[in-house]
């Protein structure tokens, strides 16, 4: 079976890699977040990213959809999918831009794109995540959204996936659960049940304010609490830059590039 590889950014941006045709999904490249430093540069820098194919949205939050960072990467082949309202948020972009809601399916190049729903928080419009299909093998991409049952009806659509690509933060904005954390994300995986899991949306990334806003969430414990649960799904933390390849049953790890 084919083996497609991932490069961690920052944030919920990750590079995927299918035979050379690549998914950036959640573009961010701010050094800045509500006024605040951002501690943690990108995996790779915007001007040293290779040809993008595919921009993929959850949501249109700045640090989810960087758009004078897709103006930078927009040629005359590349395509924008996102949830509603992306097409009008891109009106002028040099790209194809396809708005996609809940359940809704669409194609690009060899890929088979379905939305799925998603809960997260304001302001609108709502964020939608999605499984990617290619040559038989299943990534599922949980963008920036909150525990919620959507996971079962995701899981019964989808029973097999290889991959699921999880936020782990908790973002607690004053007191309001807005980003699943390490045990929630334990619950989707539950669910879920993909042969391998990549934790993303790692609190930290910059200054937390309470009670305005609060990001405990970190790999470690999301690995740690996954291993309590006593499922068979396998952590891979993937560093800012580096490049792992998921084989059917194991992944490879290549060199890690210089941050931005």
């Amino acid at each position: 079976m084919s083996a497609f590889a991932l490069t961690f950014l920052r944030t919920s941006s990750v590079l995927l890699d299918f035979d050379g045709f690549r998914v950036l999904t959640d573009p961010w490249f701010g050094r800045t977040m509500r006024g605040l430093p951002v501690f943690r540069r990108p995996g790779i820098a915007l001007d040293a990213l290779p040809r993008i194919d595919l921009v993929l949205a959850s949501h249109l939050h700045r640090d989810h959809f960087d758009l004078d960072a897709v103006l930078t990467l927009a040629h005359a082949d590349l395509s924008v999918v996102g949830t509603r309202g992306t097409a009008a948020h891109c009106r002028g972009l040099a790209a194809e831009v396809r708005d996609l809601s809940p359940w809704e399916v669409t194609e690009v190049g060899p890929l088979k794109l379905t939305a799925t729903p998603a809960e997260h928080t304001g302001p609108p419009p709502a964020e939608v995540n999605y499984v990617l299909e290619w040559r038989g093998r299943r990534v599922f991409f949980g963008g920036d959204a909150r525990w919620s049952p959507h996971y079962r009806a995701i899981s019964e659509r989808f029973p097999a996936l290889d991959l699921a690509i999880l936020p782990i933060g908790g973002t607690l904005i004053f007191g309001h659960r807005t980003t699943m954390n390490p045990a929630d994300a334990v619950r989707a995986t539950g669910l879920l049940r993909p042969t391998f899991v990549v934790p993303i949306h790692e609190g930290g990334e910059w200054l937390p304010v309470p009670p305005a806003s609060w990001h405990p969430g970190r790999n470690r414990h999301f690995v740690r609490d996954l291993a309590l649960s006593g499922l068979p799904s396998i952590p891979v933390v993937v560093r800012p830059g580096e490049r792992v390849m998921f084989h059917q049953a194991h992944v490879e790890r290549g060199a890690r590039c210089t941050g931005g």
